[in-house]
């Protein structure tokens, strides 16, 4: 991007050539472009492209392509069977004809020694300038068989438009005033952009400062000057038979592009909001030019190491403003052609990346686009196959599941997001574009069936569904991305305390001000106890209720309920969500007269129905029991009294199965600390009950959370301002390992846990 500096310039016209001698004559005079191909043939008949690079030259004959990254190769090749020939040289450059130029240093505008190829010859043999033998010229363009070269004189930027011609018999190159030809003298000129027998520079006028568009029409030597404006900036341009144009900022306006009609009237346009001003801008005919353009280096795309979406290339017409097309998808490169054509390195879905020919209309209608050059690659990057699952139960999950999705280019960069929908957390996986141009490749990728939220703790993942998201961009920011995306279950048993949908225990507990919080936990190592996961909070209001009890699914969901009984004895439900920052749903009333019960447990399966059951022991010390109906209106069916006495007991849990039959079990401790058990028949009563052990009288309360530890066997965790952790063992005669100290509350005060 050129743009003008705030010195004075000054301009005068006159008309210089070097003369060369060794060509044995003037280089060939260009001829219109050719017709273009049919769309269908246009893949059968184009030449190959060399991949990563882009075009710096075309020619009637052929065109000049550069290859990324830090020694570049420069390759001419031919339409006509898709020869080549690498030339030499640390730069190059090409202006709509088969003459090009080759330059010393990284640079052209820099370099003093220029070679020069008329690739016309099947051997061409270079003609050598020595810019600075010749009295300190630099390179400033190509305008055909044209070379513009500039000398700063005195405090000036004197530029020449100068004609390649013939070669002394000394070979000694010389400047030769030819009719016609175009001087323009600017105090630190700036640019010159070149096309269709023209160039376009940049200039202050002198005294009066004013930046300047200045137009030379090579053949006649005409000069057009366009002031911008004190308050505007100019920069970029193009030039076609028929139009010249460039880019403009005004204060205030915004930017566009102008444009003007060669020997015509001047005419303005606006390209779209969604054009940056540091687009570039080119001309077919009548039509202006510009897209996002691919900025590359050897290592891929830039900005960032992020590969990007760039805007399509469009043209859009200087004498019909609302009218415009999209020709190609994006492009990296774009150079002048002949017969007014441009040469663009881009790609379209259906033809695929390479060399296009944008070519104007003798209607001027919209320009018309043909592949000429191909790199073999696809544009658009498709999915041709995945390996991905529909469903996963939680026990596969745990081992780890294995994904693979397969792309039809390797050169592209693919992110992965993994989601759990009914939470939206999520983890994401990048790969860089580490497959080759134009060949397929397989992404893999093994998700270890961790916890999206809590992976670092490694907790189980959550049931319910998955979503995974592949998007895939092209490492050169050229065609758009590929965004695809599948859906998967993972399904496990409902899990007896397990609030947040995780497959592991949750302990509800709450605190002095009324605050119920869930504390997480995850499976232990064989032979430890569960390690706490963090907390959440539920909500406030608790102390309201003088009962709090986790009673399984009793409600029909698949996560855990829960009961509480205020202070006047009326019950309520509170349905579990699997919702790990929200366990629980609002409250719904089950009933009154609950205040006659002394104990309450429940989430064990008593009568055999697969559906957890409610056990009440008044203070009369009858037991009740309340069977689960699954229903979330009427959760509990008419008490059944299962017989007295147990007046003796003041604390009953409900503990699931722990003898290893498949009915629930009921720990009940007396008044002397002692434990016992007593194993469900499966008809809503007992067996005779066996003792476990004596000392529970330390705790406060007992709470069976069901597996804890992972090793599918119910647990016990009993508390009393802290935790002591029981292993169950599936061994009715010994229920329980020896107690481990925990911290599933983390230190937190509570007055009640569940």
């Amino acid at each position: 991007m050129h743009i003008t500096r705030p010195r004075a310039r000054r301009l005068a016209a006159v008309a210089v050539t070097v003369v060369l001698a060794a060509t044995g004559g003037t280089l060939t005079t260009l001829p219109a472009a050719a017709a273009p191909v049919a769309a269908q043939d246009q893949q059968e008949s184009a030449v190959p492209f060399p991949r990563d690079a882009d075009v710096v030259g075309a020619g009637p004959g052929g065109f000049l392509s550069k290859t990324r990254g830090e020694t570049p190769e420069f390759r001419w090749t031919r339409y006509a069977d898709g020869s080549s020939v690498v030339l030499s040289g640390a730069d190059a450059a090409g202006g709509g004809s088969d003459v090009v130029v080759t330059g010393d240093r990284r640079l052209m505008s820099v370099s003093s020694l220029l070679k020069v190829y008329d690739m016309t010859k099947p051997d061409p043999a270079p003609v050598v300038i020595d810019l600075d033998a010749l009295g300190g010229y630099t390179y400033a363009g190509q305008a055909g068989d044209t070379l513009l070269v500039e000398r700063y004189e005195d405090g000036h930027t004197i530029q020449y438009a100068t004609g390649l011609a013939v070669l002394l018999a000394g070979g000694t190159p010389e400047f030769r005033k030819v009719e016609g030809g175009a001087r323009i003298d600017c105090e630190n000129g700036d640019g010159a952009w070149t096309g269709a027998g023209g160039a376009l520079y940049d200039c202050w006028v002198a005294g009066e400062r004013i930046p300047t568009k200045i137009f030379a029409d090579l053949a006649t030597g005409e000069t057009r000057w366009h002031p911008v404006g004190p308050d505007a900036w100019a920069w970029d341009g193009a030039v076609s038979a028929t139009h010249v144009a460039w880019r403009e900022a005004r204060v205030p306006g915004g930017h566009g592009v102008v444009v003007h009609r060669r020997g015509g009237s001047t005419r303005e346009i606006w390209l779209p909001s969604e054009y940056d001003a540091s687009d570039p801008v080119y001309l077919v005919g009548g039509w202006v030019a510009s897209g996002q353009k691919a900025h590359i280096d050897g290592a891929g795309s830039a900005e960032g190491g992020q590969a990007v979406t760039r805007r399509p290339f469009v043209v859009q017409s200087a004498e019909r403003p609302g009218e415009s097309a999209v020709l190609l998808t994006a492009f990296s490169s774009a150079v002048v052609g002949p017969g007014g054509s441009l040469l663009v390195r881009g790609g379209t879905p259906e033809h695929g990346e390479g060399l296009y020919r944008i070519s104007p209309r003798a209607d001027d209608g919209v320009p018309q686009v043909e592949l000429v050059a191909s790199t073999g690659q696809s544009t658009v990057v498709t999915l041709t196959g995945h390996t991905t699952p529909n469903e996963i139960t939680g026990e596969r999950a745990a081992r780890g599941v294995d994904f693979g999705w397969d792309l039809s280019r390797g050169d592209a960069r693919v992110e992965l997001t993994l989601t759990h929908v009914p939470s939206g957390k999520g983890v994401s996986h990048a790969w860089p574009a580490e497959g080759a141009a134009g060949e397929p490749r397989r992404i893999t990728w093994h998700w270890d069936g961790r916890d999206l939220e809590n992976a670092a703790w490694a907790s189980p993942a959550r049931s319910g569904t998955y979503e995974w998201k592949l998007t895939a961009r092209p490492d050169d920011g050229i065609g758009p991305a590929l965004v695809t995306t599948g859906r998967f279950s993972v399904t496990r048993p409902a899990a007896a305390h397990d609030y947040d949908d995780d497959g592991t225990a949750d302990l509800l507990a709450r605190d002095p001000q009324g605050v119920l919080w869930r504390y997480g936990t995850r499976p232990a190592a064989p032979g430890g106890s569960p390690t706490a996961t963090g907390a959440s909070r539920v909500g406030g209001g608790w102390q309201a209720y003088d009962r709090l009890v986790s009673v399984g699914n009793v409600a029909g969901s698949s996560a855990p309920d829960s009961v509480a009984r205020d202070r006047s004895g009326v019950l309520w439900l509170y349905q579990g969500t699997g919702n790990r920052n929200a366990p629980l749903s609002a409250r719904t009333q089950v009933g009154g007269g609950w205040q006659t019960y002394d104990r309450i447990t429940g989430g064990g399966d008593v009568t055999g129905d697969r559906r957890p059951d409610l056990l009440a022991l008044d203070k009369t010390g009858v037991l009740w029991l309340h069977a689960g109906t699954g229903n979330a209106k009427a959760p509990f069916s008419a008490r059944k009294r299962i017989g007295g006495g147990w007046q003796v007991y003041n604390e009953i849990t409900a503990a699931g199965n722990l003898g290893g039959a498949a009915s629930g079990d009921l720990l009940a401790r007396d008044r002397t600390g002692v434990l016992w058990l007593y194993l469900g028949k499966g008809d809503g009563t007992f067996a005779a009950r066996k003792q476990v052990g004596g000392g529970w009288g330390a705790f406060k309360g007992l709470t069976a959370v069901g597996d804890a530890d992972g090793d599918g066997r119910a647990d016990l965790v009993a508390w009393n301002g802290d935790e002591t952790f029981y292993a169950g063992t599936g061994d009715w005669a010994a229920p329980f390992r020896r107690g481990v100290r925990t911290n599933l509350t983390q230190d937190a005060a509570y007055d009640s846990a569940f």
